[in-house]
């Protein structure tokens, strides 16, 4: 379940779509962390999307205690194991849940609340699951709501759908946790393309600079200056913050993947109906996520006034903050 096979995995789906039939058969010994599930699990998802006759027939699959715990097979319509989102309550993991844009607006009162707001509130309860119980102030529970946070508002504000799948692991022995996002949207590259001063060939250009601070699908749109303006700064902030702490960051769309560590760089083709999205970091390596966050912003706003089309617009106020530090 390494990074490339995950990935190549969804090609060798495609070449057996259009068929009648599938066999996926399981290793016994195997583990799927979060990212091989969702990734994996949406992709047969699509693919049963639209050959509705497909019939999946596996194979061990009952020595997948965890996946099967997970959400994994009813992701993808197969009658085994929890539903999505069904097994809650542990204090080291979420399983592969469905969140709806809708459901984000949970009292009456909310109609009235930024969006943003409302994503900040759920990704500090994610945070706070995972961490088990730390609260805001603590380095670790800051870096992981904050990163939670924008990966959430970059689907909601760019993927032009209406729903996110996620789930997440925290492993206490080695204090790594691992997070992982999907969805059906419209991908990278269209979402950077609803901006006229990007243009981008082919995927893998679109996802390396997706990955750069100001470049966005929606920073040629004058600026109200309001608190969660777009800005373009979401997935740079978060793969630094990512890849400092010991971590790594992957992100998927369409045709092509590309895998970052602090010190390597890795492209892979893929194939995905919209965008995936994982990253994983050491929780014992992280010192000061506000310092950090306020090193990076400086970097990247240098960054930003040498590209091309970006406006070299600053980092909006939530963008490079965590939410406690806003007046």
């Amino acid at each position: 379940m390494d990074v490339e096979k995950i990935l190549s995995i969804a090609r060798l789906i495609d070449h057996y779509a259009d068929r009648d039939q599938i066999r996926i058969a399981f290793e016994e010994e195997s583990f799927f962390p979060p990212f091989a599930m969702l990734f994996i699990g949406a992709k047969l998802r699509s693919v049963r999307e639209r050959n509705p006759d497909l019939k999946i027939d596996l194979r061990h699959h009952h020595t997948q205690a965890y996946a099967a715990h997970m959400g994994f097979f009813r992701l993808f319509g197969v009658d085994y194991g929890r539903d999505l989102g069904e097994a809650w309550g542990s204090d080291n993991y979420i399983p592969i849940t469905c969140l709806d844009r809708a459901a984000l607006y949970r009292e009456p009162g909310d109609r009235y609340v930024e969006l943003g707001d409302l994503i900040q509130r759920k990704a500090e309860r994610i945070a706070g699951v995972v961490t088990r119980g730390l609260v805001a102030g603590d380095p670790m529970f800051d870096a992981l709501a904050y990163s939670i946070r924008e990966l959430m508002r970059n689907v909601f504000e760019h993927s032009e759908c209406e729903q996110v799948y996620y789930c997440t692991q925290f492993w206490p022995a080695s204090n790594r946790v691992e997070f992982a996002i999907a969805d059906f949207g419209i991908g990278i590259r269209r979402g950077l393309g609803t901006n006229p001063n990007f243009r981008f060939n082919t995927d893998k250009q679109a996802i390396e600079w997706s990955l750069m601070p100001s470049v966005s699908g929606k920073t040629h749109i004058a600026s109200d200056r309001g608190t969660w303006t777009n800005s373009g700064y979401g997935l740079y902030m978060t793969n630094r913050l990512a890849r400092n702490a010991g971590g790594n960051f992957v992100l998927a769309s369409k045709s092509m993947a590309i895998h970052l560590s602090r010190a390597t760089k890795y492209n892979y083709q893929t194939s995905f109906p919209g965008t995936a999205l994982r990253f994983n970091m050491n929780l014992s390596a992280i010192e000061d996520a506000k310092a950090k966050l306020d090193q990076f912003r400086r970097e990247g706003f240098d960054i930003a006034k040498t590209i091309k089309g970006s406006g070299n617009r600053p980092p909006s106020a939530m963008s490079v903050l965590l939410r406690r530090d806003y007046r």
